[in-house]
């Protein structure tokens, strides 16, 4: 996964960049001192490797108090996903909290489109 910071970090964040078109993505927001967030990462670093069009970046939660308060990010681990197949709502991105299983986590990637 690759961390994003800064002015990467406020991309992710820009309307205009949701809206553009193809602008399928992920964004992982984690906290280093979760070990679920750990667990969570492991599944989606194997869906990287498995998968070589996936790119997921990643945020330190800790990092993003404004992307967390943007978006409403309730708790770690969370996925953020924007694509043209996703559920843009008025609220943002898809999110997904619940990481299930590998499996789980490779339908909902390829349902959003990012598969």
């Amino acid at each position: 996964m690759n961390p994003v910071r800064g002015l990467e970090l406020q991309n992710f964040m820009s309307d205009r960049l949701v809206t553009a078109a193809g602008s399928r993505r992920a964004l992982y927001v984690y906290s280093p001192f979760c070990g679920t967030c750990r667990l969570a990462e492991r599944m989606l670093t194997l869906l990287e490797q498995s998968y070589p069009q996936l790119a997921i970046a990643s945020v330190n939660v800790l990092d993003a108090a404004e992307l967390v308060q943007a978006h409403r990010i309730e708790s770690v681990p969370c996925l953020l996903l924007w694509g043209e197949d996703t559920a843009e709502r008025e609220s943002g991105p898809e999110k997904i909290y619940a990481f299930h299983s590998v499996t789980y986590m490779y339908e909902r990637l390829k349902g959003g489109g990012l598969l």
